[in-house]
């Protein structure tokens, strides 16, 4: 990482840091029974994510769930897939220098009252660590890696590190957690 990129990064997760402090989130565990709204974070990185997370997405509407799907394009400009959709798709010309989201549709994302948040990224690109961070869901689920801090249900993959594998193994453990 270049040395200009190295201060980007520490001044952007200072700001991150400072935005947490001001306003801390109420962590409250749920599971696939109390769960009513739930927020769906994932990337483009792998071409097969964008299929897998919309299937979970409609699955999870016609189970009757509140759901609300974002996913980060690494590229400046909307492919053709990510017009007219149910999910709201974003570029890094939709995110400042330092991840904090331009479009107001982004930025509510960040403050809405999830039960539950999918965090399906590794990604350490800082629009992700802004919203993971930042979420005011009330509990966060995703993958076990270095940058896993924020979340409150870390998913073991193993060497299975597919989409598809986090999402069958966190609807397990949801399912098999008690409030």
């Amino acid at each position: 990482m270049s040395f200009l990129q190295n201060i980007k990064n520490r001044l952007a997760n200072n700001h991150i840091r400072n935005k947490q402090k001001k306003n801390p989130r109420i962590k409250e565990f749920h599971n696939l029974e109390s769960a009513k709204s739930i927020g769906i974070l994932f990337d483009t990185l792998d071409d097969k994510n964008h299929s897998i997370a919309k299937k979970f997405s409609e699955d999870l509407l016609q189970k009757g769930y509140k759901v609300q799907t974002v996913g980060w394009i690494n590229a400046d400009e909307l492919p053709d897939f990510g017009v007219a959709q149910k999910i709201l798709f974003y570029t890094n010309k939709d995110v400042k220098w330092n991840g904090e989201p331009i479009s107001e549709e982004l930025a509510e994302f960040v403050t809405k009252k999830f039960d539950l948040l999918f965090i399906f990224t590794e990604s350490d690109h800082l629009s992700i660590k802004y919203l993971t961070q930042l979420s005011n869901a009330s509990c966060k689920v995703g993958s076990l890696a270095d940058n896993c801090e924020h979340l409150d249900l870390m998913i073991d993959q193993g060497k299975n590190k597919s989409l598809a594998n986090l999402i069958s193994e966190s609807l397990k453990y949801l399912a098999i957690i008690k409030k």
